[in-house]
């Protein structure tokens, strides 16, 4: 189509109007983008151990996170809204609640004065196991250990119930597990015997609720040895059809633990061979995005958040809802503390020990690095202090 050119003032005005337009249309474009880039994350959750807080963070600082969790990340239409949280443990190693900081917590909780979560889910303790052994072998195969894990658990959730009487949360147990290792049917048999029992336990305490439990893998799959799979598929499957009731999995991606010896696309693997497998499935499988990472010296850092927002981006791709995160204060270190790339900032009494090498069959040697986690990883309640 011919432009109307018939005077220079005819064309100026044309001129305008088509300057204009456009400008509309870039303009429109931006607020599209920029309304593109603010879309929110999925919602997410954090873990909080609270046996480890003192004496490096106070009960004025642990209320500085929770109000800016409050404040800044509860609008579903923005970013890093948080959804729920997790509490790993409320009492100490004799069962006595944790008060300094739980008096500061639950206000914060669903039913408290400030709520600044949807959902919560409550733990009890975390022992250490002072036997031979491994926590996660020896410990939970022994059942005088199982038993005042659950005595514990049991005072424990009644104080608290007492204490926080208008405080509404599920379960989390807090015992966590190397799943790799339930070809293993004694470990398995010993897992089943002390879920069910603790379940029980504190449903006597609180009914009906819903329970969450996160393992992890310590092997990634590429390298659980053959021999060891038959096994772990009949056991996994004897596991989730036994427990009752069926918790929500929360597994542990295992990548801050194992300084990336297990990868995001491990983790991911792992979700699709139970999702391939069991029979019988966990209530959900989500995934425990780890905020740390690991350091010179045996301790625990700030993760990288590039790192951490790329994993996340790759689980939802994947279709593995983002679960609950240990843990709180890195995640919030990582938001507010540090830069992009953040140095490390070692907190000492956050110390990691090797965790022990599964033993094998007797009729079958297992290779020495195979089935046992990467030299410096733990579980993640292995007392970062770790259990």
């Amino acid at each position: 189509m011919a432009l109307p050119l018939k005077t220079p003032q005819k064309f100026q005005r044309w001129h305008a109007a088509a300057l204009a337009a456009c400008v509309a249309l870039i303009g429109g474009f931006i607020i599209f983008r920029s309304f593109a880039a603010t879309a929110p994350e999925p919602p997410q959750s954090l873990i909080l151990q609270v046996s480890s807080l003192a004496p490096t963070t106070t009960p004025t600082q642990l209320k500085v996170w929770l109000e800016t969790i409050r404040t800044k990340h509860r609008d579903t239409s923005k970013p890093a809204y948080i959804d729920s949280i997790v509490i790993q443990d409320i009492a100490g190693q004799d069962g006595k609640l944790l008060t300094d900081y739980l008096d500061v917590l639950t206000p914060y909780l669903p039913g408290g004065i400030t709520p600044a979560f949807s959902k919560a889910y409550l733990g009890t303790v975390d022992l250490t196991w002072t036997g031979a052994g491994s926590k996660y072998i020896e410990g939970i195969e022994d059942p005088t250990f199982r038993e005042k894990n659950i005595t514990l658990s049991r005072t424990s959730a009644q104080a608290f119930k007492s204490r926080y009487p208008t405080i509404s949360t599920d379960w989390y147990i807090t015992y966590e597990a190397n799943l790799a290792g339930f070809w293993d049917n004694k470990i398995e048999a010993a897992y089943v015997t002390y879920i069910n029992s603790l379940s029980t336990t504190l449903s006597s305490v609180t009914p009906n609720k819903v329970f969450m439990w996160s393992p992890a893998f310590w092997t990634p799959l590429r390298s659980e040895p053959a021999w060891a799979l038959p096994d772990l598929k009949t056991n996994l499957n004897d596991l989730f059809a036994k427990l009752s009731p069926n918790p929500i999995l929360n597994l542990q991606d295992f990548v801050g633990q194992s300084n990336g010896a297990s990868t995001k696309e491990d983790a991911v693997a792992w979700v699709n061979y139970l999702k391939a497998n069991l029979t019988t499935q966990p209530r959900a499988i989500q995934m425990n995005v780890e905020q740390f990472k690991q350091v010179s010296g045996g301790g625990i850092s700030v993760g990288d958040t590039s790192e951490i927002s790329e994993r996340e981006s790759y689980y939802v791709a994947q279709n593995v809802p983002l679960g609950a995160s240990w843990e709180m204060r890195y995640w919030y270190k990582r938001k507010y503390e540090t830069s992009p790339t953040p140095t490390s900032v070692v907190i000492p009494s956050l110390t990691i020990t090797p965790p022990p090498t599964v033993s094998p069959v007797p009729s079958t040697p297992l290779p020495p690095t195979v089935s046992s986690a990467p030299p410096t990883a733990v579980p993640n309640n292995a007392t970062k202090i770790k259990s």
